[in-house]
């Protein structure tokens, strides 16, 4: 049989303590919340009373019976209609009792969020394009039903004014020890939720005044790359096994493309054109949406040539699929070409489901996001590569989202201008040296 009971969580003498009532439906079903008034712990008797020794404790026992009433009414109302009965259909019990304004649905954080999603297709971008990219919907989406896995596991609806500093922490923590996410993903994900959040509050939503310190984070991960050294060790080695020299051919092509492996994966011989002499893959990138011009390297047209003029075969009828084939054939070859460097990186512990730090052999490290890069680092800060070149084909959108992908800073550019300089000035220095060894003969004159 269904009971209900009032409480105190506090222990702390002479405080003002919110009163808990509790809804016990069986042995294994308890529903808790706030009945919205509190009482000095002082005037809380062990019997989980007030203690009724003046007016206003009186008064307040008379209100949690009435409250009491309500509830049990609610209750067998609920059991006789079949309603699911969890800790929401309790706070919709207590605020109707209080006459509380009924909340909008779209005043809870993960209904708002849906609707949000509903209007990224409308989203006016900076380019004047209607809509988002596929790859940015859905990451609002992975991030809604995130939210909404975690009203679940506390049993609370969170609202958009509850976006605070707390919930921020309980989040973080939610992610991290039950989503088991890593601490990038992490700060990422928080800079969404904030994000969707101030969205509301451009649309006269009620939210945290706290929701401007809630802020995301970047943890630097090792940058590990395949150096031209490796590209070319991976080029000449001998690979038995038909999905290794497909995956060879597939990583060498991305690290002198730069694409992401959702974008190397769909190359195709469409994309190539013929531009004033010269070749290109042309291609719209499907995480930015940005049309990228690469011009075809040696090195990419002798696999082309190799193959007939056709790109590898993919490992898969779809992309998620071929990456994760592609990863896997990837980690293979580089052992196989022996590429046993010792590296500090992110590692994927299969037991605990976490990548961990440590120092690793380079093929283990191996992933398809190599390839992008590895071409961006390799070509960096060369007088041949300026960086807005290199930008253009990457896709970055600032020379500081570039330089912090690669792990540089700003100063390295002013070693790229010394190397600079130095050609010139060794260039300026020859010609004078030439000069200054020319000799002039003048024409004899005859008497």
């Amino acid at each position: 049989m269904a009971t209900i009971k009032y409480s105190i969580q506090s222990k702390e003498k002479n405080k003002v303590v919110p009163i808990y009532i509790t809804v016990s439906l069986d042995r294994n079903a308890r529903l808790k919340r706030k009945s919205s008034l509190s009482i000095n712990s002082n005037q809380w008797t062990a019997k989980n009373q007030p203690n009724q020794k003046d007016e206003t404790t009186k008064e307040l026992a008379v209100k949690l019976q009435k409250l009491q009433t309500t509830v049990q009414t609610a209750l067998n109302d609920g059991i006789e209609k079949g309603t699911q009965l969890n800790g929401k259909w309790l706070e919709t019990v207590i605020d109707g009792h209080f006459n509380r304004k009924r909340l909008d649905e779209s005043d809870y954080l993960v209904t708002y969020g849906k609707d949000f999603l509903k209007s990224l297709k409308y989203k006016v971008q900076g380019n004047s394009k209607v809509g988002v990219s596929q790859a940015t919907y859905t990451k609002y989406k992975t991030i809604v039903n995130k939210l909404e896995d975690f009203d679940t596991y506390t049993d609370k609806r969170h609202k958009l004014n509850e976006v605070n500093l707390n919930y921020r922490s309980n989040l973080i923590d939610y992610f991290a020890d039950e989503d088991r996410l890593s601490r990038n993903t992490i700060g990422r994900y928080l800079r969404t939720v904030k994000t969707i959040v101030r969205d509301a509050a451009k649309h006269g939503k009620e939210v945290s005044n706290q929701l401007e310190f809630i802020k995301g984070f970047t943890v630097k991960a090792p940058k590990v790359i395949l150096s031209l050294d490796d590209i070319e060790i991976l080029k000449n080695k001998t690979f038995v096994s038909d999905k290794h020299n497909i995956a060879r051919d597939w990583l060498i092509i991305g690290c002198f493309t730069g694409q992401r492996a959702s974008d190397l994966l769909r190359m195709n011989t469409k994309m190539v054109q013929h531009i004033q002499h010269f070749d290109f893959i042309v291609l719209e990138q499907q995480k930015t949406s940005k049309t990228v011009q690469i011009p075809i390297h040696h090195e990419v047209k002798a696999i082309l040539d190799k193959r007939g003029g056709h790109f590898p075969p993919t490992f898969a009828n779809t992309i998620d699929s071929g990456k994760t084939l592609f990863n896997r054939n990837l980690k293979e070859l580089c052992q196989l070409a022996e590429l046993n460097t010792i590296e500090n990186g992110n590692k994927f512990n299969k037991k605990t489901k976490r990548y961990e730090n440590g120092d690793f052999a380079k093929h283990e490290l191996v992933s398809s996001h190599i390839c992008r890069r590895s071409f961006a680092t390799n070509h960096y800060a060369t007088e041949l590569y300026p960086t807005p070149i290199l930008m253009n084909i990457t896709g970055h959108s600032t020379e500081k989202m570039f330089l912090e992908y690669i792990g540089k800073k700003p100063i390295d550019h002013s070693l790229q201008l010394a190397k600079t300089w130095e050609t010139v000035g060794l260039k300026a220095k020859q010609r004078e040296e030439n000069k200054a060894n020319l000799t002039v003969h003048k024409p004899a004159i005859n008497d």
